[in-house]
C-alpha cells in the first residue's frame, strides 16, 4: 500500500506502515521504501520524524534472510524499533487475583508475575486502580503508552463497558469516566479475545483463521454466591480479525444440554460434581466429552486452520483425560467433520489472557486506520498515537 502527500493523516500513516515493517526486522532507508513501494524522499523525512521522537533508533543488526536492494556504495544505515521509547501493560484480572505483563513496543515480554489483592472483596475500581498502580511501578522511568485488563464476561465493542462479569459481580457498568482518571489510555477486553489476540498479534499469516478456547476454574470461595465456578469462552479470528459479534457476545460457550432451561451457567454439571471434579476421573471424562462435542458444530462452520486449548484444561490431570477422549471416544466425530487443521493443547497458558492484553494495546499502537473507521477506532487510535508520530 502506498500512501503518499502532505496531510497529517498521510504522514501518520507512512509512520505507520515504517513502523509495522521495522515489527519484523531492521531495516535501511533504501529497503524500507523498496518493500512498502514508497518514495525515497517520503521514507527519509518519515524515518527522521521517528528517529526525532524516539520510536526507532539507528542499529547495528543486520536484517536476516532479505536479498540486497544495491550491492554498490557504502553499507546503508539500518533503523530499528526503540524498544526504550515506553512499555505497555497487560493485566488479567481474576476472582482473589490478578496476572501482571509488562512489554516494550517491540513485543519482548520484560515482566509476568502473578499477584493477589490487597483486599479481594474491595470494589471492583479499586481492585482496577491496585493492578494498574502495582505494574505501573514496574515499569520504572519509562513512559506508559497504554494498558488493557482482560477479564471474564462481555465487554463491549468500544472496550469501556463491561456488560456482564461473573467474576466481579458486574452488569452493564460503563467505565469510561473511570478510566479516564488515568494517565495513559486503558481498555477492558475479554479474556478469551486476549488469548486469541496474543496468537494473531504475533503469526506471520495475517489471514489466518483459528479459534482458542479458554477453560478457566475458579475458587467458589472467592466466586460470588450463586455463580457457576468453570467459565468456557472462545476467541474467533476469521481472515485476521478479531470477530466480537453483533452484541459483542461472539465466543461465549453454552452447552446444547442447556439450551432451553434458566440456567446462568455454561456447562450442565452439579453443584456436587463441581466440587469433585478435580477427584473424580468420570466427571472429568463427561466434562470433555460434553464440550467437544458441543464444538463439532463450530469447528465444521468454522473450518479453523487452528484450534488452540487454553487454561485448566491444559493442565494436569485434564490433559490427560482430554487426549484420551479425543483419540479414542470422539475420534470418529472428529473424522466425520474433514477437518484438516490441528488441535494444539498449549502448555503454558497462565500468562495468555494478560500477554494477549498487552498485545490489544500493541495491535492499536501500530494500527493503520483507514478513513471512514468507526468513531471508537480513531478515538483509541489517536488518544495512544498523539504527538507521536
Amino acid at each position: 500500500m502506498k500512501i503518499v502527500g502532505n496531510s497529517q493523516y498521510q504522514k501518520g500513516a507512512n509512520g505507520l506502515l515504517i513502523l509495522n515493517l521495522l515489527r519484523k526486522y531492521p531495516c535501511s532507508r533504501v529497503q524500507i521504501a523498496h518493500e512498502l513501494g514508497l518514495q525515497n524522499s517520503t521514507v527519509t523525512y518519515s524515518v527522521a520524524r521517528l528517529l526525532e521522537n524516539g520510536t526507532v533508533r539507528e542499529v547495528e543488526t543486520e536484517k536476516p534472510e532479505v536479498p540486497e536492494v544495491t550491492k554498490i556504495g557504502r553499507k546503508p544505515n539500518l533503523v530499528g524499533l526503540n524498544p526504550d521509547f515506553g512499555r505497555i501493560i497487560g493485566i488479567e484480572m481474576m476472582s482473589g487475583l490478578y496476572r501482571v505483563c509488562i512489554c516494550d513496543i517491540c513485543g519482548m515480554v520484560l515482566v509476568k508475575e502473578e499477584l493477589h489483592y490487597a483486599k479481594k472483596n474491595s470494589p471492583f475500581q479499586e481492585l482496577v486502580a491496585e493492578a494498574l498502580g502495582i505494574a505501573s511501578a514496574k515499569c520504572g522511568n519509562f513512559p506508559i503508552l497504554g494498558a488493557c485488563i482482560a477479564v471474564p464476561g462481555i465487554v463491549h465493542d468500544g472496550n469501556t463497558c463491561i456488560e456482564e462479569c461473573w467474576t466481579h459481580d458486574l452488569k452493564n457498568v460503563e467505565f469510561k469516566p473511570f478510566l479516564q482518571t488515568f494517565p495513559f489510555p486503558v481498555l477492558f477486553e475479554n479474556d478469551a479475545n486476549c488469548c486469541a489476540l496474543k496468537y494473531m498479534f504475533n503469526r506471520d499469516d495475517q489471514n489466518d483463521n483459528f479459534f482458542y478456547l479458554l477453560a478457566r476454574k475458579h475458587d467458589s470461595e472467592v466466586v460470588p454466591a450463586g455463580i457457576p465456578t468453570i467459565g468456557l469462552g472462545l476467541g474467533l479470528v476469521v481472515h485476521g480479525k478479531l470477530i466480537r459479534g453483533a452484541s459483542s457476545r461472539s465466543g461465549e460457550y453454552r452447552s446444547s444440554r442447556l439450551m432451553g432451561t434458566k440456567s446462568n451457567g455454561q456447562i450442565d454439571l452439579t453443584e456436587e460434581q463441581l466440587k469433585n471434579l478435580d477427584t473424580d476421573a468420570s466427571i472429568q471424562r463427561d466434562l470433555i466429552k460434553r464440550v467437544f462435542a458441543d464444538l463439532f458444530c463450530a469447528i465444521s462452520i468454522f473450518d479453523p486452520s487452528n484450534f488452540y486449548v487454553g487454561g485448566f484444561l491444559t493442565s494436569l490431570p485434564y490433559r490427560y483425560v482430554l487426549g484420551d477422549v479425543l483419540s479414542h471416544e470422539l475420534q470418529d466425530d472428529w473424522f466425520e467433520t474433514k477437518w484438516e487443521g490441528e488441535m494444539i493443547l498449549v502448555h503454558d497458558t497462565l500468562f495468555d489472557p494478560a500477554e494477549g492484553a498487552a498485545d490489544k494495546i500493541l495491535e492499536l499502537l501500530f494500527k493503520v486506520p483507514h478513513v471512514g473507521s468507526s468513531e471508537p477506532d480513531l478515538r483509541q487510535w489517536n488518544a495512544l498515537l498523539n504527538g507521536i508520530i
